[in-house]
């Protein structure tokens, strides 16, 4: 009689992205991703996402693997938990029926039970300097005499038995001029500047439907595995495209210092945290990070040369000494906001969402744009999610705005937006009697706003996400790409 085994690991995402230290946040994902080697089967099982399925012999052996698991995570990985489910396998039922099964089972598991692998704080502990546990361990690494929690701990000492290797697999991606960084203010922002670094969170949609539709084993492990290589094939690609157009000249900060005498080892203004299934989370300095979300899509797109797989992403944007778990949650709700639109729009498209966290707290992304994006006389001044062909087209327009509209100009027009039709009008009846300043819309979903005379249509506005674009894009070097 065999058995079923079905293990899901639970919030990866705050598991990962707690910590405020980029390589806790690297420690962690390594973690995550390497959990199951100990455990996975190529012919009887597959894993991946945080998952891993497996086929026994046994309802003992089956058992013998949430064991051995559990111990695992105990000594290597603590903080991090899951949930299992072990059924016997109907021969009646066909391999989807019992995916099914299993997922039922696993959803009804985690209303039920929920593990506890940490040392909880309590008053006479002293608090881990990292996070709400309690301290266990005094960490010297940066100099300084500090309490740390075994999960910090555990976190820190897979960072570093990770670095060398994921250094060795980029390191001819990259070339001889970069380094991987592992500090948030170390990737290509400038020192005493307002610097800000991009989350950028992207995730396939209805990949789990795609999974539902496989029929045996073998097309599971194929789909997996035609997905991890994809995902990590586009982040290969991506860094190659970043690597080549820093070295080209495309972006101006990188020209002035690759061509200097500090040349060698700069850091890549990317870092990847974590790839899983279908979804990838890396940052990088605030300006790449819409161009970069575009072109890994792009690339992932090309990679799997299928029509119907698509992505949604999120980009967050906020000062480098932001929170870092809070604008990772920016970038997931961004990315969810991306889904929804194209929920609405029943595309089988890619979208893209973008926000600037300006405030000293984040607030709930609904809430500020419904607050902060509203014209007196109730204008939507947010156009955005946008499908990533209208995206790209936007950074033309964006593009062209830059270079023919003085600055003062563009923050009159943001100022405008905001008022009232009267108001608006009367600024468009200037721009078009002075005919100095011409208004961009190129793209399909924008070339009707040359009809209007108040910059709005349907009750909204192309134009304040175009001004709002002009700061969240690289500044391109003299020798453009």
């Amino acid at each position: 009689m065999s058995y079923d085994v079905l293990i899901d690991l639970r919030a990866i995402q705050d598991y990962i992205f707690s910590s405020n230290k980029l390589k806790d946040n690297l420690g962690a994902s390594h973690l995550v991703s390497h959990i199951f080697d100990d455990f996975k089967d190529e012919e009887k099982g597959f894993c991946g996402g945080g998952n891993l399925y497996r086929h026994c012999d046994s309802e003992s052996q089956a058992k013998e693997i949430v064991k051995n698991l559990s111990r695992a995570i105990f000594e290597t990985a603590p903080g991090l938990s899951f949930n299992a489910v072990i059924e016997e396998t109907r021969e009646e039922e066909g391999f989807s029926s019992r995916m099914e099964r299993l997922h039922q089972k696993l959803q009804e598991e985690k209303q039920t039970h929920q593990q506890v692998t940490t040392l909880r704080s309590y008053g006479v502990n002293a608090q881990c300097s990292s996070g709400p546990l309690s301290a266990q361990y005094v960490d010297y690494s940066d100099g300084s005499r500090k309490y740390i929690s075994e999960v910090v701990k555990a976190k820190r000492l897979a960072a570093d038995k990770a670095k060398d290797k994921i250094n060795k697999e980029y390191q001819n991606i990259m070339g001889k001029e970069f380094v991987l960084s592992e500090e948030f203010n170390k990737l290509g922002q400038k020192e005493g500047e307002d610097s800000h670094l991009a989350v950028v969170y992207i995730d396939g949609n209805d990949i789990g439907k795609l999974y539902k539709g496989q029929k045996s084993l073998a097309e599971y492990q194929n789909l997996s595995r035609k997905m991890n290589n994809a995902m990590s094939d586009a982040l290969k690609a991506t860094i190659k495209i970043l690597a080549d157009n820093i070295r080209k000249g495309k972006w101006k900060y990188y020209e002035q210092e690759i061509n200097s005498e500090n040349a060698e080892s700069l850091p890549l203004p990317l870092r990847p945290i974590y790839i899983g299934g279908d979804d990838i989370t890396f940052v990088c300095e605030g300006k790449l990070g819409i161009a970069l979300a575009c072109t890994y899509i792009d690339q992932i797109k090309t990679i799997l040369n299928e029509k119907d797989i698509t992505f949604c992403a999120g980009i967050a944007i906020a000062k480098t000494n932001f929170p870092f778990f809070q604008t990772y949650k920016a970038a997931e709700a961004l990315c969810s906001s991306a889904k929804n639109k194209r929920f609405k729009e029943n595309e089988n498209e890619s979208y893209i969402d973008f926000h600037r966290i300006n405030a000293s707290i984040y607030s709930d992304l609904e809430k500020v744009r419904k607050v902060q994006y509203k014209s007196v006389d109730g204008i939507e001044l947010l156009y955005r999610p946008y499908k990533i062909k209208d995206l790209e087209d936007q950074i033309e327009n964006a593009k062209n705005f830059a270079k023919t509209w003085p600055k003062s100009k563009l923050a009159k027009f943001r100022e405008v937006l905001y008022k009232d039709s009267s108001e608006r009008r009367a600024f468009f009846q200037e721009l078009e009697s002075r005919g100095e300043l011409e208004l961009f819309y190129k793209g399909k979903a924008f070339e009707n706003y040359k009809h209007s005379d108040n910059f709005t249509l349907g009750g909204k506005t192309i134009y304040l996400d175009i001004i709002e674009l002009l700061d969240l894009l690289p500044e391109e070097g003299s020798n453009e790409v």
